[in-house]
């Protein structure tokens, strides 16, 4: 039986953690996987500036690397992922979900402590997200009391050897890539573009940190802007270059532009982008509620390829 450690993340993990999510998604390719190296990029960076992560993010590692990773986003959710060569090594999963249940057992949530994204799961529970084809895991949680919760998000796919179109912009219009001095601006378009769902935390400080990751390109970094110089709309690109995917996260359009057909120009801008830098598959996502992306996605050419669900179980003190 093979043995490993755990020990809480440090700064300097950051690129281990690229390249375990980078190897997850080679060894299940041509499936989806949980983490694509930019998707680890930006859930950590989601974090508060200057917060001390070593009670949201955990590693596990053996004689290869690491072997399993699990993110703690306070109150109610978690995302984990063992390294797939192992199959579900149950018995490593129980020891991931055990540090997660712990973590979840020490917060007392109440007061509108719960994102509105959440909210509709209750303020007792825990969750994490499944790939409805992954039969083992799915298995494994509910053994362990969770339960499938219908709520879910759509994962779709494009390939890059297929014709990517140009973008028609309205006159005057044009795609251009961030840069140091669109810091504060394009924090602040983050933020109108996802009032639509809450308030949204994400600042300057934030994206600077973003903008330091090794895997972030800035040049896949687009905002769509207009005559007069706003920032109307925007999204990362996220390349693997050791696989060739590309994907998108996140997408976002000033509410007061919907509508309008930017998104999905800025979308097609990113397509073209990834192309060239060498990618063959794109791939983006999205929540199943969220009507007027699912039908940017599909008129940008992607496909649905996997829908990812919410399971949840009751946690007590």
């Amino acid at each position: 039986m093979d043995h490993y450690l755990s020990r809480p993340y440090e700064n300097r993990d950051m690129a281990t953690l690229l390249r375990f999510a980078s190897e997850a998604t080679a060894v299940r390719l041509p499936g989806l996987t949980y983490w694509n190296p930019g998707d680890v990029a930006w859930q950590l960076g989601m974090f508060p500036p200057g917060a001390d992560l070593s009670g949201h993010v955990r590693m596990w590692e053996g004689a290869s690397g690491v072997v399993a990773l699990a993110i703690f986003e306070p109150p109610l959710h978690f995302a984990f992922d063992l390294h797939p060569r192992l199959g579900l090594d149950t018995s490593l999963a129980d020891d991931v979900l055990s540090w997660v249940e712990q973590r979840r057992r020490g917060i007392v949530v109440g007061g509108g402590a719960v994102p509105v994204a959440y909210q509709m799961l209750g303020e007792s529970t825990l969750s994490t997200e499944v790939l409805e084809s992954d039969a083992a895991r799915i298995s494994f949680l509910e053994i362990r009391g969770y339960v499938r919760v219908e709520r879910h998000s759509v994962r779709y796919s494009r390939d890059l050897d297929e014709p990517v179109g140009l973008a028609a912009l309205p006159k005057g219009m044009r795609f251009r890539h961030v840069t140091d001095d669109d810091i504060e601006a394009r924090a602040e378009l983050h933020r109108d573009a996802w009032s639509v769902w809450g308030a949204s935390s994400f600042s300057e400080s934030r994206y600077r940190r973003l903008r330091a990751n090794p895997v972030y390109d800035e040049t896949l970094d687009i905002v769509l802007e207009s005559a007069e110089g706003n920032l109307l709309s925007y999204c990362i690109c996220w390349f693997d270059r050791e696989n060739g995917i590309g994907h998108f996260e996140p997408v976002g359009t000033r509410p007061a532009f919907a509508g309008q057909g930017l998104g999905r120009a800025l979308v097609m801008e990113g397509l073209r982008r990834l192309k060239e830098c060498g990618a063959h598959t794109a791939l983006i996502g999205t929540a199943s509620v969220n009507e007027p992306a699912l039908r940017t996605y599909a008129a940008c050419g992607f496909k649905l390829v996997e829908r990812q669900y919410y399971y949840s179980r009751l946690i007590g003190p």
